[in-house]
């Protein structure tokens, strides 16, 4: 059973909050999902910042910035960084979409719920808001030094990362425990 939109399942004996209805409907996750899909391209290929100094201007991508810390010797936090900002979020965004979209077709399929578990585990670990956050610091950091210019591609990557939280926010992750998934339900008819 579904939560209506604003609906709270709450559990009987606790009184803890277990889940809230999507408050923009049923089908918001997957057209975050698809939207987040459709930035990453962007946010991939256009300049992401751009420095100017003396004339020499310079733009970066966003992996130029993976591709400084492979060089600088810093190779593990350079994977990390590859890992949690750009390629877990695209392929949660990726998993959240087959999800959904068999769901809003009326064809669901047996894979639902091991996928779901991955999301579960991709949602701790797809980070594009820390990779954002890093950012504009770096530019009100080096913006006394250098003239800085933030790309097209930068608001494609905040855009997708909006995208991805508001499709997490939206997805109700199965519960692993079938009398948990009764007490939901039975707690979700409750007003």
């Amino acid at each position: 059973m579904q939560l209506k939109p604003g609906e709270k399942a709450v559990c009987s004996r606790c009184d803890t909050l277990l889940a809230i209805g999507p408050r923009f409907g049923p089908d918001a996750p997957l057209c975050f999902a698809v939207t987040g899909l459709i930035l990453a391209v962007p946010a991939a290929l256009l300049p992401f910042v751009g420095a100017e100094k003396l004339g020499d201007e310079r733009f970066s991508l966003l992996l130029t910035g993976v591709g400084a810390l492979w060089d600088g010797g810093m190779r593990a936090l350079s994977v990390l960084v590859l890992l949690c900002g750009e390629v877990l979020p695209i392929a949660l965004l990726v998993i959240l979409t087959a999800l959904h979209a068999p769901a809003r077709f009326g064809r669901p399929w047996a894979g639902a719920q091991i996928l779901s578990r991955v999301a579960e585990v991709l949602g701790n670990w797809a980070i594009p808001e820390v990779q954002v956050l890093a950012v504009l610091v770096a530019v009100v950091k080096l913006g006394s030094l250098v003239d800085l210019t933030i790309g097209p591609g930068f608001w494609c990557y905040c855009g997708m990362a909006l995208a991805l939280l508001l499709a997490q926010h939206g997805f109700a992750f199965a519960s692993p425990d079938p009398a948990e998934s009764s007490a939901v339900a039975a707690a979700s008819r409750t007003p």
